[in-house]
């Protein structure tokens, strides 16, 4: 539900890019901070290659310069971020 949610909610705003993959992330003060996913996306050797502060509910989306974002994925809800993510198109 949560998740039927969350993409009705950012259909119009997240589009897949045949590039680069992309990680929506909520920020909120009780949360983990930016400054902290930004940290462990970059200890796994992805770049970040543009950021865009969405304007519902403290949500950011992050574009990276990888195809593949499950390694980041992974790594940012192990450490309690909630996230979406897109992976580049083929």
């Amino acid at each position: 539900m949560v998740q039927k949610i969350i993409a009705e909610e950012f259909n119009h705003e997240v589009k897949a890019d045949k590039d680069h993959s992309q990680i929506l992330i909520k920020i909120t003060p009780s949360s983990k901070t930016f400054e902290e996913a930004k940290r462990i996306i970059e200890d796994l050797g992805v770049r970040i290659i543009e950021t865009k502060h969405l304007s519902s509910n403290n949500w950011v989306l992050l574009k990276l310069d990888v195809k593949d974002m499950r390694d980041v994925a992974l790594k940012l809800t192990e450490h309690g971020f909630f996230i979406k993510g897109i992976n580049a198109l083929p």
